[in-house]
């Protein structure tokens, strides 16, 4: 048991923020006795208080500053927590900051809570936010980048309050912050074991799991659950086996098809549908460069069958780049044009085209198969490549993928963020296009997007959006799909109701009595 001197740091050390009345000898004693019981109650309890979740790939990292993907994502925000964060309905509320304040246009001001501790049993203070927000800047492929061209300085006034200020009015830092955990000074979790203040502590990592359990410091309310088992099964039919034996609690990521056998093993529950399906190009190889070809693809997509007949009302079709319920998002859009005929025309035009070699994750098999379906009936001669999800993401990460699908979430639930991500050249030096992975370039987006850090109000940044996103829905650097639901199985035992956003946050888990 290689964690109990861990917890034995984190109790002495939350005994030294909560009973500083009662002596040194005496909070020792206590804390200790505590220990053992909580230990064995964790031991003998195991089960009973633990709960399995299965994932079809494990996280991309264990470091919080490093990639942006929804299984890493959730798993980390277990076990990290950063400034300010967002509720279940992708509302900004405090976490690790009691509260803040806007100075000026440029200046907030952020105090942070008393007496949080961090899994090794340091206790939380300004220079580990000041760490926190600097480091991903510093990390050379960092997906985390977005704030270094709009950090000016970060200081501390004393160990509870941080002072920031903006190169330029920034109307959504809350947002930006939401997105950076706060990790201890000096500390690497990209060497090291994960360090956050979140209300599970790492344990152990093996080849095809992973699990935490819970944190007898966290600063707020104990989760029920005391350990956390993640599971990493990339076969559908053995995540659906293990279900089946009552050997996991929640499976994620079913396929549409299995939508009719999940019902008669568990419960099914199905998210809001905020994950975009996209198909990505190379756009520096043709046919891809070509926005005759990509406009063909587009017209040649039946979404609405897609999403009825594929997905099995399990999607909804997509109209632009960002999705509902994000700020940006643009209620008035027209849904696009399904029209196979006009798609062979281009096609045609574009004279003999090469096999195009469509590439997915197998765990999406039933998406690539009918994109492949739609392609192959505007003309275009299509192989397949039904890739393992470690493989997919090599290829992908490499830069060795010519046409590919792929699924992207809101970063930030703003909008911006996610379109310079994903839309503006590729200038890491700055933080700018870090997830733009298909060469897509274009000055007047570049000029648009960079100028909305100098708007002052929600109104404005609102019109520069629309003509954004005019650009890009006139070039379709890539193009979108769906946004479609992820679908679960939920054993009998536990309470669990789905977040917007999609995180399975072990804390908000009820074990049934």
């Amino acid at each position: 048991m290689k964690i109990i001197g861990l917890v034995l740091v984190n109790q002495f050390s939350c005994l030294r923020q909560k009973s500083k009345h009662i002596s040194i000898y005496l909070k020792a004693s206590f804390f200790f006795s505590l220990i053992m019981l909580s230990f064995l109650s964790v031991s003998c309890n195991s089960k009973k208080k633990s709960i399995v979740i299965i994932y079809p790939q494990a996280p991309r990292s264990l470091d919080c500053h490093f990639r942006k993907e929804l299984i890493t994502l959730t798993i980390l925000n277990n076990i990290y927590e950063p400034l300010v964060s967002f509720d279940e309905n992708m509302k900004i509320i405090p976490t690790l900051a009691d509260y803040w304040e806007r100075i000026d246009s440029l200046m907030w001001i952020f105090y942070l809570r008393d007496g949080i501790l961090f899994h090794n049993g340091k206790e939380l203070n300004a220079n580990d936010v000041i760490y926190s927000l600097y480091r991903p800047l510093r990390l050379p492929r960092s997906e985390f980048k977005e704030l270094q061209g709009v950090l000016d300085t970060i200081l501390s006034e004393n160990p509870n309050k941080i002072v920031i200020k903006t190169k330029t009015p920034r109307t959504f830092l809350l947002y930006d912050l939401a997105l950076i955990d706060i990790i201890p000074e000096g500390s690497n979790p990209a060497t090291e074991n994960p360090v956050g203040t979140g209300p599970y502590h790492f344990v152990e990592v093996e080849e095809n799991g992973l699990t935490l359990e819970e944190f007898p410091g966290y600063w707020c309310k104990r989760p029920q659950i005391k350990r956390v088992y993640y599971r990493f099964v990339s076969n559908y039919q053995d995540r659906i086996r293990i279900f089946a034996e009552g050997k996991a609690d929640i499976i994620t990521h079913m396929p549409i098809t299995t939508v009719d056998e999940l019902e008669k093993i568990g419960r099914v529950v199905a998210s809001a549908g905020i994950a975009a399906r996209y198909l990505e190009f190379n756009l520096n190889k043709y046919p891809f460069n070509r926005r005759e070809f990509r406009l063909a693809v587009n017209l040649g997509i039946d979404r609405e069958s897609m999403a009825k007949d594929v997905y099995r009302g399990y999607a909804v079709p997509a109209n632009q780049y960002i999705e509902p319920g994000v700020f940006g998002y643009d209620p008035t859009r027209k849904h696009f044009d399904y029209n196979p005929d006009s798609a062979r025309k281009l096609i045609k035009q574009l004279g003999d085209l090469p096999v195009i070699e469509l590439e997915y994750a197998n765990v999406k098999y039933f998406i690539g198969e009918a994109l492949a379906e739609e392609l192959q009936n505007i003309g275009l001669k299509i192989d397949t490549d039904s890739l393992t999800p470690d493989d997919y993401w090599q290829r992908i990460e490499n830069r060795l993928s010519n046409c590919y699908i792929i699924s992207k979430i809101p970063n930030s639930y703003e909008g911006i963020g996610d379109i310079t991500s994903n839309f503006h050249t590729f200038d890491p030096r700055r933080g700018l296009g870090l997830q733009n992975r298909v060469g897509y370039s274009n000055r007047q987006l570049d000029l648009l997007i960079e100028s909305l850090p100098l708007l002052t109000n929600q109104e404005q940044v609102a019109k520069k959006m629309v003509e954004i996103q005019d650009i890009l829905l006139n070039d379709l650097p890539m193009i979108p799909v769906v946004w479609e639901k992820n679908i679960y199985c939920v054993s009998d035992r536990i309470s669990w109701v789905l977040r917007l956003d999609d995180f399975i946050l072990v804390k908000d888990i009820i074990i049934k009595k």
